[in-house]
């Protein structure tokens, strides 16, 4: 199946974009983590003893930034 332009133009992009190879170096399934870090340095929404349903998580990196982030004993992760 042939590409066309707008697909290698995607590709090109996700290439050169930063936050892509970020997230590929620290081990993130997706650049959306930087989103989540950045919402809750502003607005502190993890904190401990909360409970998180991450639904539809097709990549799920916020799932794996909750997990990094809290200081739980108990977890479960669904896949």
């Amino acid at each position: 199946m042939k590409k066309n332009k707008i697909s290698k133009t995607w590709i090109n992009k996700q290439r050169k974009d930063i936050y892509v190879r970020k997230s590929k170096l620290e081990g993130y399934r997706s650049r959306a983590i930087y989103k989540l870090k950045e919402i809750d340095d502003k607005f502190k929404i993890i904190r401990n003893g909360i409970k998180v349903v991450d639904l539809g998580s097709a990549p799920g990196s916020w799932s794996q930034y909750y997990l990094k982030n809290l200081k739980i004993q108990k977890y479960y992760l669904l896949t």
